[in-house]
């Protein structure tokens, strides 16, 4: 097929893109906690997060925005932060650093795709060496995994080798450009439920993007992935291609998560980091060996 074709079939997500919210995680941001690497905390934290925002969040302004993760991303992990300090555990969180280049225009070259998926197979090495590190040195520690669009893909394509992993406790992927409806992750938002809908864009060219196999039913139990209904990158339609009216409007909804507080997602993350809602009673311990609180440093390696 010629490129003009697979240009065609790439859709909303490698076409005019450069004004979609997409992304990537930039720098390092702690919650509750002064600046700074994981290794410089005095003990470890209970949980971690790790996640990615979207492309042309690099740039200077957006890197003094949001701690470098985007607005969604941003905002998820400061409601998910409350409840997780409200339990008297402790939390930290970073950005993955990557390119996260601007996704090419309506006239976007060859090239220029290639760029910008090597600018997500470099934010998915990097997510995989900043998580190794981290596991490292905080062994005991649980992690949360988020990102959103284009970061939502930078994430996506770690879960297969990280399903192994017991430090990974959740994973949240919003407006997600590698979604598929068979993966049997809990699904929110409007695309949910319904048969054939909510295919990320990068799916409808596997090859080309490098787009993962489905997830297994261990590794979707813990997965979040949320998408609207006309979404141009979670829920791809490539009928809408040539439709200005539908580009806009798919443009309109990828934009629209996380605009106001209490998000639907942060319940069910906190359920998986095991809440107060998600717990069982505990055995009685012994009389010699008191409780733990929760907010007590977890054990450094």
């Amino acid at each position: 097929m010629p490129w003009s074709g697979l240009k065609k079939g790439m859709g909303f997500m490698f076409r005019r893109a450069a004004t979609l919210a997409c992304a990537v995680f930039a720098g390092a941001a702690f919650v509750g906690l002064s600046t700074g690497t994981a290794a410089a905390q005095a003990a470890c934290p209970d949980v971690h997060w790790i996640g990615a925002a979207g492309s042309g969040e690099r740039t200077p302004v957006e890197l003094a925005q949001n701690d470098g993760m985007g607005r969604v991303v941003y905002q998820s992990l400061q409601e998910l932060s409350a409840q997780v300090q409200q339990d008297g555990r402790t939390m930290t969180a970073e950005a993955v650093e990557y390119p996260a280049v601007e996704a090419p225009g309506e006239d976007g070259g060859v090239g220029e795709w290639l760029g910008f998926i090597g600018s997500v197979d470099a934010g998915s090495a990097a997510l995989g060496k900043q998580y190794e590190g981290f596991v490292q040195r905080c062994p005991a520690s649980k992690v949360v995994l988020a990102g959103y669009s284009q970061g939502a893909m930078v994430v996506h394509r770690n879960l297969h080798a990280l399903e192994a992993s017991p430090n990974l406790a959740a994973v949240l992927l919003v407006a997600d450009g590698d979604r598929l409806p068979e993966d049997p992750t809990l699904n929110l938002g409007t695309a949910s439920g319904i048969p054939e809908r909510g295919k990320g864009a990068a799916q409808d060219w596997p090859i080309l993007a490098h787009a993962p196999s489905p997830l297994s039913p261990a590794m979707g139990a813990r997965t979040i992935s949320v998408c609207n209904l006309g979404d141009a990158v979670c829920d791809y339609n490539p009928d809408d291609d040539d439709s200005s009216v539908a580009y806009a409007r798919g443009v309109a909804i990828h934009t629209s998560y996380a605009r106001t507080a209490g998000l639907d997602w942060t319940a069910p993350l906190h359920f998986l980091l095991g809440g107060p809602d998600a717990q069982v009673p505990a055995p009685q311990a012994p009389e010699a060996q008191p409780v733990v609180p929760l907010s007590a440093p977890a054990p450094t390696p």
